[in-house]
């Protein structure tokens, strides 16, 4: 064979092995995937989530595909997560929606306040396959992302510190903690004025009195020791959120079908195993933490109830504002049909 023949066939071997580098793996060659989390495993409610999703996808696609891991912000803090995917820092992120809608507002019908009947509602309407999943992706592309799975949460609910809050006129002067716009338009609706703050700072905001209290699920209380300066819970709808497995769209359509798959599987078994373990923590560890803490649960009556989902309403209407109006009706009808 000629000299020249032979740096042909060497520069095209390198050209496809150069393709199944930055597209797909090459053939025979297992494709290691980065995944980011903020959250810490002090979250017992969520984190097994993730690592249902890891461990079965580096179970079932071994020799195929593998991730490597990094939470506990040790790759990419929360605020980090959406950049270091879009640039490439991490192939798959791991967020909560309420953190994600600012980039894409889509996310709000996961948390709209009084939107779903309850947690399992939530659940059952915005899995993998459902027409509401399917929705949002197609809007996620615009961004070039894509959801994985979604694992639901409890609903969010009010805790304070100071003083408890048993109707909506009580919430007036207050300044509760949020974590997205879309808390933050809640609040803003029954009367109380907002702060953005990470979790992770929240305990030493309440403790200095620099918020009054703040609007989220319950896993953040015992994630962050909360319970030690919480005094009241008040219960009902005041939004939701889930937390959700994102990839970029366009690395996304790169992928061979058989990895697809394989992620996909891993994503439905997080959707069920996930909520499952969410929901036994929290009715047999999260609930008897709090109440021992000496934490005043506050169950405000059905006429009161009433007042709070009418304050909250409006809330609607202006996430309709956020994405294309045909979007936003048909995301509602399909949440609530």
């Amino acid at each position: 064979m000629g000299n020249k023949k032979k740096i042909f066939i060497w520069l095209m071997m390198v050209f496809f092995m150069g393709v199944g580098i930055q597209g797909s793996p090459a053939i025979g060659k297992e494709l290691k995937l980065i995944m980011a989390d903020f959250l810490p495993p002090s979250y017992d409610d969520y984190f097994p989530a993730d690592e249902i999703f890891v461990n079965y996808l580096n179970k079932h696609g071994k020799g195929k595909v593998q991730i490597e891991f990094y939470h506990s912000g040790k790759l990419l803090q929360a605020k980090e997560l959406i950049p270091g995917l879009l640039q490439g820092t991490a192939d798959i992120i791991v967020h909560t929606d309420s953190h994600v809608m600012s980039t894409a507002p889509i996310l709000g019908i996961m948390e709209l306040p009084y939107l779903y009947k309850d947690e399992i509602d939530f659940s059952k309407k915005t899995r993998i396959g459902t027409p509401l999943f399917n929705l949002i992706n197609q809007e996620l592309a615009k961004q070039n992302l894509i959801m994985l799975a979604s694992v639901a949460s409890t609903p969010e609910l009010i805790w304070t510190v100071h003083k408890p809050v048993k109707a909506k006129e009580d919430l007036k002067g207050m300044r509760l903690r949020t974590a997205g716009l879309l808390e933050a338009e809640v609040v803003k609706a029954l009367g109380a004025a907002s702060t953005t703050l990470p979790s992770a700072e929240l305990y030493e905001a309440l403790k200095r009195r620099t918020i009054d209290g703040s609007i989220h699920y319950t896993g953040t209380v015992p994630g962050r020791s909360l319970q030690e300066v919480y005094r009241y819970v008040t219960m009902g709808y005041f939004g939701s959120y889930g937390r959700q497995p994102y990839m970029r769209y366009d690395r996304w359509q790169a992928l061979p079908k058989e990895i697809k798959d394989i992620l996909m599987a891993a994503g439905k078994v997080t959707e069920e195993e996930g909520f499952k373990t969410l929901i036994k923590v929290h009715n047999e560890k999260y609930w008897p933490l709090i109440k021992k803490a000496g934490v005043e649960i506050i169950n405000p009556p059905l006429e009161e109830s009433k007042r709070f989902k009418e304050a909250c309403l409006p809330v609607w209407e202006w996430w309709k504002k956020q994405v294309p109006p045909d979007v936003g009706a048909k995301a509602i009808e399909l949440a609530t049909k």
